[in-house]
C-alpha cells in the first residue's frame, strides 16, 4: 500500500511540475525574489553564456555568479531558436528529471535508515516497545519522501543513523531473552564502538581529487575568457561579501542596506563565522547520527546563507521525512506548519505592496523574511532537541 501511494504521489508531483513548465510562464515565477536569486537565476546564466559566446568573460558586468561548468551544461539550453521556441523548456525538463532522481535517492536513503533502525532495535528487544510509534509515523515518512523541489542532488548522503553507542551495551541478565547470540552482540557492539581513520582518509583523498578535477574543468571552460582567480572573486567572494542587496526571502540584504559602511566588515565576519562555530559542537553531539547531522547542517546553511530561496528550504524539508520516527514528538509542529504556509502566502503580497502598489515599504517585506528565518530557527532547535530526547529514551529503556 505504501509503495502504491508513493508512486501515485510521485506521478502527481511530476505532473504538477510539467504543468508549471508548460503553462507557468504567465506566473513570472522566474522573476520572483523568493524563487530566483543572483546565484540561481536562469536569466543571469543566459547572460553569462552570451558573454562567453562573444569571447568575453562570463563574469563581466557582475551578472553571472555561478559555476563555469553550468555554462557548459545548461548554457546552450537558454538560447532562443529562430523558429520562436525557447530551449528553456528543455532546461526545465532536465530540472524535473534531476529532482525525480533526487526523490528516488531520498527514498532509497530512507529505506536504508529504516532497515538499519529495525536491525538495531531488534538486537535490543525494543521492536515491540516502539511498534506503535513506527505504525503512527510510517505514513508521514511516505508522504515526506515525495518532495521533489530539490536543487543540490550531491548533498544527499547515505549511511545508517544509529542510536548512541551506550544504547548497545546490553545487560547480561537480558541476554538470554534475545534472539541474537552473544557473539553477534559482542561483534555488533565492537563494530559500533570502533572508530576507523581509514574511511576518513579515503574521504579526504576523494574530496581533494574531485576538487582538483572540478577546478581543472573550470579552467578549461574559462580558457582565454577568464581565469580561476576571477571565478573565485565573482562566486565565493560575491557570496561572502554580500555585494548584491536586492530583496530576497532572507534578512541580510536589509541588514547590510541599513548598517554603516565602517561596520560592514565586522558584521560580515560575525555572520560568516556563526556557521563555523556551529560545526564542531553539533558534530560532537550528533556524531552517532551522521544523516541527521547532515540535515541540520543543510538547514543552518539555508538560514544563514547570503542569498536564500525557497529551494533551500525544500531541500532540508525533504530530508526531514527521513527522521519521522525520531521526531514524532517534536513540539510546535502546528505552529511551524501553518507558519510556513503563512509566510509563503504573505511574502508575495508584501512584495507587491512595496514594489508595485507603493502603499508599503521595505519593512513590510522584511517582516516576512524575519518571520521565515525565525520559523527555520525554531525548526532546527526543536529537531535537535527531539532527537536528543529520543536517544535519551532509548538509553533509559535499555538501562531500566
Amino acid at each position: 500500500m505504501a509503495i502504491r501511494n508513493f508512486w501515485s504521489m510521485a506521478a502527481a508531483a511530476v505532473g504538477f511540475r510539467l504543468v508549471l513548465v508548460l503553462f507557468g510562464g504567465d506566473l513570472h515565477l522566474a522573476s520572483r525574489p523568493e524563487v530566483s536569486t543572483p546565484l540561481t537565476s536562469i536569466r543571469r546564466l543566459a547572460e553569462g553564456y552570451w558573454l562567453k559566446q562573444a569571447s568575453m568573460s562570463p563574469y563581466s558586468g557582475s551578472m553571472y555568479h555561478g559555476s563555469p561548468l553550468l555554462l557548459l551544461v545548461l548554457g546552450p539550453l537558454t538560447n532562443k531558436r529562430s523558429v520562436g521556441h525557447h530551449d528553456h523548456i528543455y532546461c526545465s525538463l532536465i530540472f524535473v528529471a534531476v529532482d525525480f532522481i533526487a526523490a528516488m535517492l531520498i527514498r532509497a536513503t530512507g529505506r536504508r535508515l529504516q532497515i538499519a533502525r529495525n536491525r538495531n532495535l531488534k538486537s535490543l528487544e525494543l521492536t515491540e516497545a516502539l511498534l506503535i510509534v513506527l505504525i503512527d509515523t510510517v505514513p508521514a515518512v511516505n508522504l515526506l519522501r515525495t518532495k521533489f523541489f530539490f536543487q543540490i542532488i550531491l548533498l544527499l548522503g547515505y549511511g545508517p543513523d544509529a542510536p548512541p553507542t551506550k544504547v548497545f551495551r546490553i545487560k547480561s541478565s537480558s541476554a538470554s531473552k534475545t534472539d541474537v547470540s552473544d557473539n553477534d552482540k559482542s561483534s555488533s557492539s565492537r563494530d559500533v564502538q570502533q572508530f576507523l581513520w581509514k574511511p576518513v582518509f579515503h574521504f579526504i583523498l576523494w574530496m581533494l581529487f574531485w576538487t582538483f578535477y572540478v577546478l581543472l574543468l573550470s579552467s578549461i571552460v574559462l580558457n582565454k575568457v577568464g581565469g580561476l582567480q576571477e571565478m573565485f572573486e565573482k562566486t565565493y567572494g560575491f557570496i561572502l561579501t554580500v555585494k548584491d542587496l536586492s530583496p530576497n526571502i532572507g534578512v541580510l540584504w536589509y541588514f547590510f542596506a541599513e548598517v554603516f559602511d565602517f561596520f560592514r566588515s565586522f558584521f560580515l565576519i560575525v555572520f560568516n563565522m556563526n556557521i563555523v562555530f556551529m560545526v564542531l559542537p553539533l558534530a560532537i553531539r550528533l556524531k552517532h547520527r551522521p544523516c541527521f547531522l547532515a540535515f541540520i547542517y543543510t538547514a543552518i546553511v539555508a538560514i544563514l546563507k547570503s542569498y536564500p530561496s525557497v529551494g533551500d528550504s525544500a531541500l532540508y524539508l525533504g530530508l526531514l521525512g527521513l527522521f519521522a520516527n525520531e521526531l514524532a514528538e517534536m513540539q510546535f509542529t502546528f505552529f511551524l506548519f501553518f507558519g510556513y504556509i503563512g509566510v509563503s502566502l504573505l511574502s508575495p503580497v508584501m512584495h507587491n505592496l512595496w514594489i508595485w502598489r507603493g502603499t508599503g515599504n521595505a519593512n513590510f517585506y522584511f517582516a516576512t523574511g524575519l518571520a521565515y528565518t525565525c520559523l527555520q530557527t525554531v525548526l532546527v532547535v526543536e529537531s535537535v532537541s527531539s532527537m536528543i530526547k529520543h536517544d535519551r529514551k532509548l538509553r533509559l529503556l535499555v538501562t531500566a
